[in-house]
């Protein structure tokens, strides 16, 4: 069904899940995810990695800035346990969301 839905909402023919990168397709990151569109259409792939840098610079950016509370230890021990937490979450999901940008880049 959520193919279905999918397919519809994005006027697709055909949704597939790959682990691998398809290649001579337009990819995106979304949260930790990569996506793949393959077109008939010609690509550009330069927008394509001016965004995925500016995004990349965007996360690493983020990422220093939950890293830098992280490290403040008088953050972390007045903090509440689940405030810590929350920050050692936005961490982690930066760090998988820079991983798949950069292998996005890599890729193109």
């Amino acid at each position: 069904m959520f193919k279905s839905i999918l397919a519809k909402q994005t006027n697709a023919s055909k949704i597939n899940f790959v682990k691998e990168i398809v290649p001579n397709s337009i990819n995106t990151v979304v949260q930790k995810d990569k996506f793949f569109i393959e077109t008939e259409n010609e690509l550009d792939t330069t927008a394509q990695k001016e965004q995925l840098i500016k995004d990349l610079e965007y996360q690493k950016g983020f990422l220093l800035s939950v890293e830098k509370k992280l490290s403040n230890e008088r953050f972390v021990q007045n903090a509440k346990p689940e405030v810590v937490e929350v920050e050692k979450k936005k961490k982690a999901d930066a760090e998988a969301k820079i991983k798949a940008i950069e292998e996005s880049l890599a890729s193109l």
